[in-house]
């Protein structure tokens, strides 16, 4: 069986088991939603060739794609810029800034979050989306950072998950577990408007048996009721 079908098979016994459990891609970009005022200034960072606020092209006054690749897409600016380096925009000059699967890759999301605050405007909100490192598939994959060198880290990744080598970046994780993010939040001058852990059982669906301990894992945090050890965090936060 491929990686796919198992996928879809781990997903659809997860469906029966945990129906009412919110998703964290719906809720990121339900919370972008709410984020963006009418007219208002947004970027995507770390924008990939996803695309991924192309949804807000109808309520934003402007959608900024900021990525350290030359990209083009339906958003009407692009800058290409290292975002551990700099922000390449004026202070007080956007309304929100949402960053999918970027925080994980950052070697100083300290100093990235203070230069996020100072391009956002009063009351502006941020919304991120990162792994969680007390998940146990991204604990490995944390360790493995440690123990090897991001190249041979990424054929590991490689090899276990089936993605391609552009699609593999390095990790630091230096900001990915719910209490980090918070204070890494709070430490920038942002007020938490939500903060929370959600399922991530396609990461380790990759067979069939996989899947079936991705999905106990989940049923068994759910039963218990253990908060933060979802796979993924999805946090949104105000400038004060």
């Amino acid at each position: 069986m491929n990686r796919a079908a198992s996928r879809e098979w781990t997903a659809a016994i997860y469906r029966r088991l945990l129906p009412e459990k919110p998703d964290a891609y719906t809720t990121f970009l339900h919370l972008a939603q709410s984020a963006c005022p009418e007219g208002g200034k947004v970027i995507d960072l770390g924008c990939g060739e996803e695309s991924y606020l192309s949804c807000l092209l109808e309520r934003a006054g402007e959608v900024i794609g900021i990525d350290d690749r030359p990209l083009a897409g339906p958003y009407g600016r692009y800058i290409e810029s290292d975002l551990d380096s700099e922000i390449p925009l004026r202070a007080e000059s956007m309304d929100l800034a949402a960053g999918k699967f970027l925080l994980e890759h950052l070697e100083d999301p300290t100093r990235f979050l203070h230069e996020v605050h100072a391009v956002l405007c009063r009351g502006g909100r941020v919304v991120f989306m990162t792994p969680n490192i007390i998940y146990y598939p991204y604990a490995v994959n944390w360790l493995l950072s440690r123990i090897l060198t991001q190249g041979r880290r990424m054929r590991v990744v490689e090899l276990f998950s089936g993605r391609t080598a552009d699609e593999i970046f390095p990790v630091y994780y230096r900001c990915n577990t719910p209490r980090r993010l918070r204070l890494e939040l709070e430490g920038a001058g942002f007020e938490i408007l939500h903060l929370d852990t959600y399922s991530d059982f396609h990461v380790s669906a990759v067979t069939r048996p996989l899947g079936a301990l991705a999905v106990v894992y989940e049923w068994m945090v759910d039963r218990l009721r253990i908060k933060g050890a979802g796979g993924f965090i999805v946090a949104a936060a105000r400038k004060k």
